[in-house]
């Protein structure tokens, strides 16, 4: 029977394990020295050496770390059995409590639409980047190889920089021309820009008299013949709005403050519709605005 610890990742967390599996998600392998070090400077917990290494122990111990000569790192094998867990769970939810958690290739298949429902942003974002992924390797021959995107703000990029940057590279090998509207004109949607633009997306950042007709609260994809809605609600959608006012740089932005919006409970929905027609007006009509 597989067991499945799963730390608490974020600088929220006070709980050492928790701290040392945040540490080396960004940076291993690490010796319990260095960790300890880490632990003390980035987070300004009073820790012992043989309190570190007591978490350490038991991380190791319940197969989240490996062991390499005096240091550690996460295991592969762990993550890659945590991701079949949760691919497994996704496929058991009842549809009449849930959104339809359904397979992607049953979703896509359909003449109308699914509900899936989320509880963070974290959560998501790597659903959301899954959904793209999925689509962009099994589109049809057919389907217009483009990928048109407005956004209000750009948080995958502070949460997820590494996985978003891949997605779209891979996109673009895989012959789709990105598109991306950012319908906020401020400092951290000009950097994420910036960022697109390097990898080869069309990108436009635009806030106009138009554009606050548009829902704020919703976010919208439109991928061949398929459109994304992302619907937030408004408790998480102002405090992105508070925390993209108030930092003009990344240099200055607070990295605790952007993770724990990112991992705040809140309920999305995240909606996929097949209609060919709907999304080539829709297409069209974003298009005019690059």
């Amino acid at each position: 029977m597989l067991e499945l610890s799963i730390p608490q990742l974020g600088e929220d967390s006070k709980n050492v394990k928790d701290l040392v599996f945040t540490i080396l998600s960004n940076e291993q392998p690490l010796s319990i020295i260095e960790l300890t070090n880490k632990i003390r400077k980035n987070y300004n917990v009073s820790i012992t050496y043989q309190g570190v290494r007591k978490a350490v122990d038991l991380l190791h111990k319940q197969n989240v770390l490996i062991k390499t000569k005096k240091r550690y790192s996460i295991d592969k094998k762990w993550v890659l059995n945590l991701k079949s867990y949760f691919d497994r769970l996704l496929t058991t939810y009842d549809t009449k409590t849930r959104a339809s958690i359904k397979l992607f290739e049953t979703e896509f298949a359909k003449e109308d639409y699914a509900v899936y429902t989320f509880n963070n942003l974290w959560d998501l974002d790597n659903f959301w980047s899954d959904a793209i992924t999925y689509w962009a390797i099994h589109r049809e021959k057919n389907e217009e190889p483009k990928f048109v995107s407005y956004v209000f703000y750009s948080f995958w990029f502070l949460i997820n920089l590494g996985r978003e940057t891949r997605l779209f590279d891979d996109m673009i090998k895989a012959g789709i021309q990105p598109y991306q509207l950012f319908l906020k004109d401020v400092p951290l949607n000009r950097w994420g820009s910036k960022i697109y633009k390097e990898r080869g997306v069309i990108v436009n950042v635009v806030e106009n008299k138009k554009t606050k007709q548009v829902d704020e609260l919703m976010d919208m994809n439109i991928l061949g013949d398929l459109v994304f809605q992302i619907k937030y609600p408004e408790k998480i959608r102002k405090k992105l709005k508070a925390f993209y006012e108030k930092y003009s740089s990344t240099q200055e932005m607070s990295l605790k403050e952007i993770t724990q919006i990112a991992h705040e409970p809140c309920e999305i929905k995240f909606i996929i519709f097949r209609n060919p027609t709907l999304a080539k007006d829709l297409r069209e009509k974003y298009l005019k605005m690059f």
